[in-house]
């Protein structure tokens, strides 16, 4: 139970699916940057702050050797000024050359000066008014790069103690000096593949999901070690898929093998590959430390004692991966406001995927291989921005059909979980991808790192439940394990539908209407009678039956399916009245999240419709104009916003002014919470309103008839909105 125990734990702490810190890179208002177009020839983009209707004087001075080949072109708005043009340079490099930048002397102003080549060499930094100039270094010796790389390499992994923890349990609890050796050369390999993922933006993992999997790793051999058992074999044997992942994940942390200035394109690969070789080579002289370490206490200890000393090795190494791991957990308490999260859902499905395919008989690696091929592939349509229909079905569909097995101790069919189980894996992914493309920076790297993540938990699940098909009866944490994530689907399918409650239907209602759910109420009358009946009547035949799956599958079906299929009608026992309390703010912030999210809508045409839906005739136009330059208000040119949630703070009693026939009137107060995605980060700010809104009935509609603001406030978030 212990074992079983640290991988429930394991779960618990890698839930946190790969997103790294949303980085808000900071935007310097004065930029200098020479890009190589063609030997020797550098287009130069040089932007100065406008402050208090005034642009800063300072003017970049080149090296003597480039002279101007096109005439300066100056464009001015807001924020800044800005001027363009492109010289030729002889000799072409500019290596050993300096860029000055005069007039900074006496100023407040930092300046962000970036230098790019066509051999791939980049050179960035901040210049300052004690410091203006910028000196290009000349290219590194290979022969120093290489041993820079090598020796870089061993320190990082060197330094690492959950590593050391792991290879010590792993080679106390038996494992061989060729097993060591190939998954040395596995972890060097894998750490060298996302180091070059994570330099070009495709793989980042926080360090809390790399140490929690390395430390739980090291974990699971020390408690067996410690109950005298054999059973760390399902866990680190064979030793190289585990250190496959571990290198994925310390390169996909550390994505920086060495600081990329003045590296060439050939540089950087070759850098990153002895950067992989180095920290392989840190790997082997510990694991050669480890087996050392245990001959010489097998000789020293022999016989039975040996069993005693590697029972206390055990504690030791459990007691201290344990402590680590609730240590990074408090940190994380501590400070989860500074940590993008990703959604929870892609690795709660790896929570319960693994023991059904170990009970459906469908295990080993390459599960998990395909597991990781298939969110992969998910994450394609979710982070080009296209939307999954019935997403919410589906996350919450696959989650109740896996947990609510394994809850049931009904093992499902093995051709049933593969189909399930291809489907859930690339629409977990698939809404993991939206979701993270709208909310961080670096959306790709975050992707990668929550399917990378995910795949380590269904690693775990895999060899924690590999002996499960033979289990009688299935231990008790797999059942738990299952309760708790159908129960975490069903009350997230709960809260969406109080969402829709709280919008369309109190909306509609508001207006005399009753919306009925024709689809759900249909399977449920099936799942009730036909299928019970069916039952009945094969029992009293004597004729063996399988248990009645179909129904409790219709069930779950129509629960899932409630907001779909359903059809409006006109209420007999309620009219059209104004909206008091609760039902007045949830109707206002319907009708406003109707009109505010039309701004999202890419085609005018569209947008206009939409907006003709939700607001009266006369007031299309103005509204337009005024809430679009409300939401811009405050961004820089070229920023992209997009609305995501809208909610009314406070709300009045309503005026009647249907006798004006300008319908009803509410003094309230609503926000509007908008992301902001500039070019190399993405930040969320909310606009807040106090105003007068007069809303009328429309037909089978609510629409705004009025607008009277009284103040706005903006305010930039420092966290992200679920």
């Amino acid at each position: 139970m212990t074992r079983l125990w640290c991988v429930f734990l394991a779960f618990a702490v890698l839930w946190i699916a790969g997103g790294g810190v949303a980085d808000a890179d900071v935007a310097f208002p004065a930029r200098l940057t020479l890009e190589e177009t063609e030997p020797g020839s550098y287009d130069v983009v040089f932007t100065l702050p406008i402050v208090e209707g005034r642009k800063l004087r300072a003017e970049p001075m080149l090296p003597p050797s480039c002279h101007d080949i096109t005439e300066r072109e100056v464009g001015v708005s807001a924020v800044g000024h800005t001027t363009t043009w492109s010289v030729a340079c002889d000799p072409p490099s500019l290596a050993g050359e300096a860029v000055l930048i005069e007039g900074l002397l006496g100023t407040q102003t930092d300046l962000a000066f970036t230098l790019t080549t066509l051999d791939g060499r980049a050179y960035t930094g901040i210049l300052r008014p004690s410091r203006p100039g910028f000196l290009v270094p000349p290219p590194p010796s290979l022969p120093a790069l290489g041993g820079l790389a090598v020796i870089e390499g061993m320190r990082r992994a060197l330094r690492q103690l959950p590593i050391w923890l792991l290879i010590f349990a792993a080679v106390t609890a038996g494992a061989r000096l060729r097993a060591l050796l190939a998954g040395v050369l596995a972890f060097a390999v894998a750490h060298t593949v996302a180091q070059w993922l994570g330099g070009n933006g495709w793989l980042l993992v926080h360090p809390l999901v790399r140490d929690s999997f390395t430390l739980v790793s090291a974990a699971l051999p020390a408690v067996a070690l410690a109950g005298g058992g054999d059973r760390w074999r399902g866990w680190l044997e064979p030793l190289w898929p585990a250190t496959v992942l571990l290198g994925l994940l310390y390169g996909g942390a550390r994505p920086e093998a060495l600081p990329p200035d003045g590296l060439s394109s050939s540089e950087q690969v070759l850098a990153l590959g002895l950067f992989g070789v180095g920290a392989g080579a840190g790997l082997l002289l510990i694991s050669l430390a480890a087996v050392e370490l245990r001959a010489v206490m097998t000789l020293a200890a022999g016989g039975r004692w040996w069993a005693i000393t590697s029972r206390v090795i055990g504690y030791a190494i459990g007691t201290i991966a344990t402590g680590m791991v609730l240590a990074r957990l408090a940190a994380f308490g501590l400070l989860a406001g500074e940590i993008q999260r990703a959604p929870i859902e892609l690795v709660l499905l790896a929570f319960v995927l693994g023991p059904t395919l170990a009970l459906a008989g469908v295990g080993g690696n390459w599960a998990a291989v395909g597991f990781a091929g298939l969110a992969a592939a998910g994450l394609v349509p979710g982070l080009l921005g296209a939307p999954l229909p019935l997403a919410g079905v589906v996350v919450a569909g696959s989650l109740l059909l896996f947990g609510g097995a394994l809850a049931a101790d009904r093992p499902l069919p093995s051709r049933w979980v593969i189909v399930a189980g291809v489907v859930a894996a690339f629409g977990h992914s698939w809404t993991t991808g939206l979701e993270l493309l709208e909310n961080v920076s670096k959306s790709t790297g975050a992707a990668s790192g929550a399917v990378l993540a995910a795949t380590c938990v269904l690693f775990a699940g895999l060899a924690a439940a590999r002996d499960l098909r033979s289990s009688t009866p299935v231990p008790a944490w797999v059942l738990f394990l299952g309760l708790g994530v159908a129960a975490a689907a069903a009350l997230w399918r709960l809260a969406d539908y109080r969402i829709w409650w709280d919008t369309r239907v109190a909306t509609e209602a508001a207006l005399g209407l009753v919306r009925v759910p024709v689809v759900s109420a249909l399977l449920v009358i099936v799942a009730l009678l036909a299928w019970p009946r069916r039952g009945r009547v094969l029992k009293e035949l004597g004729v063996e039956h399988r248990p009645r799956v179909a129904h409790w599958l219709l069930l779950g079906a129509a629960f899932l399916l409630l907001p779909i299929g359903t059809v409006a009608v006109r209420s007999p026992f309620f009219e059209p009245h104004a909206p008091e309390g609760e039902d007045a703010r949830r109707v206002v912030a319907n009708v406003l999240s109707e009109t505010y999210h039309a701004f999202n809508l890419v085609d005018e045409d569209e947008l206009y419709d939409t907006l003709a839906d939700n607001v009266t005739g006369d007031l299309v136009d103005d509204l337009y104009l005024d809430s679009r330059r409300r939401l811009k208000a405050g961004t820089r040119e070229g920023a992209e916003v997009t609305v995501r949630d809208v909610s009314v703070l406070d709300i009045g009693e309503p005026l009647d002014l249907m006798e004006a026939g300008q319908g009803f009137a509410y003094d309230c107060r609503w926000v509007v919470t908008a992301r902001v995605r500039h070019l190399q980060h993405v930040h969320h700010r909310q606009n807040i309103y106090n105003g007068m809104l007069t809303l009328e009935i429309d037909g089978d509609r609510w629409k705004i008839a009025g607008v009277e603001l009284r103040s706005e406030d903006r305010v930039v978030l420092p966290w992200t909105p679920a």
